[in-house]
């Protein structure tokens, strides 16, 4: 009896049970044109009708026991007005979203590309970029032409639409606050949540604005989509696709044309002067050829001339060294992060300090090139106009190479979903601007489309030697007069920042924050006050006044004069200087603005910065300071501190090609940082000596050997002449004589040093 219950009540159960099969399995026809089995029939996948006959009929829709992924997509997409010239594209959207219902390859493929709702945009991920590579190399691009998609970057912003009142946000991280409220809510000098660039995987038939029309629909259905947040979309770019080559035009050929041929002179040449006995060291043809000898020019790195300032090996290099590193986590944090509302958080913490104001090692070099260029000038009886364009040369050649480089080639060295934006900030600048930085005024014209963000130091140095010189030969010929203009320079020189900085109601200090990292070029402090010559020579002037002070103190009294003690005294004291005025502007960050303290700040940090270097290599010069001056002055801090202007043309340049490339956001880990920054400078280093061996020496040389030519019969006496004695340059100018193998052995000791970077 009870196995006739047991039965009965199976019986009633199975009853009761309804078995329900989709109809949204794949068909077993597996037809290029995916189609859904539905009623043991077919259609076409993207026939509008169906979607009609889906939609209208609402009492079948309810019959379903489930909706269908992206039903509310396909929905919206119906009941909007669509021009007959996006008809293609949205009939393509039409059978890319029912084939991936139906769970097609092509159609997965392609949605899996795209990131379909932001993430992570509550901690600073701005950069949704999906993935670049799967969508525009897709493995049947070539075999099914139809299917092609390309991939487009699209601003977006979203605002709130609620008119809800504004209210003081008394704590930023309630949890129970409206997560609008935290959206909209943008501290100075930080990014904005409400801000994202979303990249998008679409057909290739899409024209941008209905790329815009598809991703606000796709948005409306995200979890930003739940407080009716209103998305302002715009693809303000062209958008990239798999058969997308850059073709190498005339500029790439000829670049590689030059460099081919300078190469191939250099090492032609230097294989001829390792014949030297052969030859006869004194005609000029064979002198040329020893202009370009690889073995001559590299012995120029290594020469060291001891003469008391050997501490500015080591402060050169090294202070390369921290822009790099700078401008690695500047860069980096521009770039997609995923975590960039802490990396924000860390700029205004004590660590951050030490980076908004980092602008300040650029016045260190100021002051040294100052500084060599009194030493050099107080050695020579009168002063030879010549040398200003000697200067030009030493720093025009090797520049001009980057430039070129910039223009012919870097477009063609990576690719991305952010290369194209990255390198049309430069690249286009440096063709159509390429002759302004060539003529060292680009800090004053169109710097707007200045080529390289980084190169207004080069024509501001320029400027200052130009202007420097000028003014020391009239002081030599006219004192009184000289002495006059002198006066008006210095006096200048202070007070020009801080009346222009008073009148714009500028920023006491430029701070490297999120705005001016993003885009430089776009800032107005950056232009009126940042790269201006006129603006920035106070530190130059501190340098030039303190190499009068050595050349006159070091003559009477020698060096080492300084009680150890009172040296290791005094360079704690520059140190503490040092660091107290770049932590003082970095202030400016949160504290109310005062026009008459930021005026003052602004004309003040930059020589007080300057006096704090000074400072430290007065005390290794004239003292004895046990650690410091012993490790200044290490030895393989003499190659590397020659190569410091050709890392400094270069590094921006890696920097960016490693940023930009990247095809997710980067977590921002320091330590990652720092080992991305000795990359950089590796690498820039390794660039710089290429850069120093066929290029840079080669043309100082061959300018020293034709003004060689014209004093060559001119007695010792007249020797001031020769350029290489009037020039604060390194004996990298050097020509090989028969005798040593280099004229560096023989030449005063005044040109041991460099006032270039």
């Amino acid at each position: 009896m009870k196995l006739l219950y047991a039965i009965c009540y199976g019986f009633i159960a199975l009853s009761t049970i309804t078995c329900h099969v989709t109809d949204r399995l794949k068909h077993s026809d597996l037809s290029e044109t995916t189609q859904i089995p539905l009623e043991n029939d077919s259609r076409n996948i993207y026939s509008k009708d169906s979607i009609d006959k889906k939609y209208d009929n609402s009492q079948k829709v309810q019959e379903e026991p489930s909706s269908v992924y992206l039903d509310d997509v396909l929905f919206t997409l119906k009941h909007q007005n669509w021009s007959d010239e996006e008809k293609p594209c949205l009939d393509h959207i039409y059978r890319l979203l029912y084939s991936l219902q139906n769970f097609t390859l092509w159609a997965v493929w392609d949605w899996d590309s795209l990131s379909s709702e932001p993430q992570g945009l509550l901690f600073g991920n701005r950069y949704q970029l999906g993935n670049f590579d799967q969508c525009i190399k897709a493995p049947w691009s070539k075999t099914h032409p139809s299917l092609k998609t390309k991939y487009c970057l699209a601003e977006v912003v979203l605002e709130r639409t609620d008119n809800a009142v504004r209210r003081r946000i008394e704590k930023r991280y309630y949890p129970y606050q409206s997560a609008l409220d935290f959206l909209q809510f943008h501290p100075p000098h930080t990014r904005a949540l409400n801000e994202l660039t979303w990249g998008a995987c679409v057909p290739s038939a899409c024209s941008p604005r209905t790329v815009e029309r598809l991703l606000g629909v796709v948005l409306a259905r995200s979890h930003l989509g739940a407080a009716r947040i209103k998305n302002n979309i715009a693809i303000k770019e062209e958008c990239q696709s798999g058969e997308d080559h850059r073709d190498y035009d005339a500029l790439f050929y000829a670049f590689f044309i030059v460099m081919g041929s300078i190469t191939s002179i250099c090492l032609i040449c230097t294989y001829l002067n390792n014949r030297r006995k052969e030859l006869d060291p004194e005609r000029r043809s064979n002198r040329i050829i020893e202009a370009f000898d690889l073995k001559e020019n590299a012995s120029q790195l290594l020469d060291m001339k001891k003469e008391g300032l050997e501490v500015f090996y080591g402060i050169r290099y090294l202070t390369i060294c921290l822009i790099v590193l700078d401008h690695q986590i500047g860069i980096y944090n521009a770039g997609p992060i995923s975590d960039g509302l802490t990396t924000d958080q860390e700029f205004q913490s004590t660590v951050g300090m030490l980076l908004i104001h980092n602008d300040l090692f650029v016045d260190t070099f100021f002051l040294l090139s100052g500084f060599l260029t009194m030493t050099n000038l107080a050695k020579i009886k009168k002063v030879k106009y010549i040398i200003i364009l000697k200067r030009y040369v030493r720093l025009i050649v090797a520049y001009a190479v980057v430039i070129f480089y910039i223009s012919a080639v870097f477009p063609y060295t990576g690719s991305g979903p952010l290369w194209n934006r990255a390198i049309s900030q430069d690249t286009e600048q440096c063709r159509k601007n390429w002759w302004l930085n060539l003529l060292m005024v680009s800090n004053y014209v169109d710097t707007e489309n200045i080529c390289m963000v980084t190169s207004w130091y080069i024509p501001c140095d320029f400027h200052f030697f130009v202007v420097t010189v000028l003014a020391y030969g009239l002081y030599k010929q006219w004192p009184k007069l000289g002495l006059s203009v002198v006066a008006i320079l210095t006096t200048g020189a202070f007070i020009v920042p801080a009346v222009i900085t008073y009148i714009y109601q500028l920023a006491a200090v430029q701070l490297f924050t999120i705005d001016f990292l993003r885009d430089p070029r776009a800032k107005e402090d950056y232009h009126i006050a940042y790269i201006k010559s006129h603006t920035r020579y106070s530190a130059y002037l501190v340098g030039f006044y303190s190499g009068w002070l050595f050349v006159k103190y070091s003559t009477n009294t020698g060096l080492n004069k300084l009680k150890q003690k009172w040296a290791s005294l005094g360079t704690l004291s520059a140190l503490g200087l040092m660091l107290v005025i770049m932590l003082y502007g970095s202030t400016f960050l949160w504290r109310n603005y005062s026009p008459l303290e930021g005026a003052l700040y602004a004309t003040l940090n930059r020589p007080i910065w300057a006096c704090g270097v000074v400072l430290l290599v007065f005390c290794c010069s004239f003292g004895h300071v046990p650690i410091v001056k012993s490790f200044l002055s290490w030895y393989p801090w003499v190659p590397l501190s020659r190569l410091a202007y050709g890392l400094y043309l270069t590094h921006a340049i890696i920097i960016t090609r490693n940023v930009f490339t990247t095809r997710n956001p980067q977590h921002n880990d320091y330590f990652d940082i720092l080992n991305s920054a000795a990359g950089v400078i590796f690498w820039g280093s390794v660039a710089a000596v290429l850069l120093f061996l066929f290029v840079e020496a080669p043309a100082n040389n061959l300018f020293s050997l034709c003004l060689h030519s014209k004093v060559a019969d001119r007695t010792t006496s007249n020797e001031e002449l020769n350029p290489d004695n009037l020039n604060a340059s390194t004996s990298t100018n050097s020509i090989p004589t028969s005798s040593t193998g280099h004229l560096q052995k023989n030449l005063p000791s005044n040109i041991r040093y460099s006032s270039k970077i």
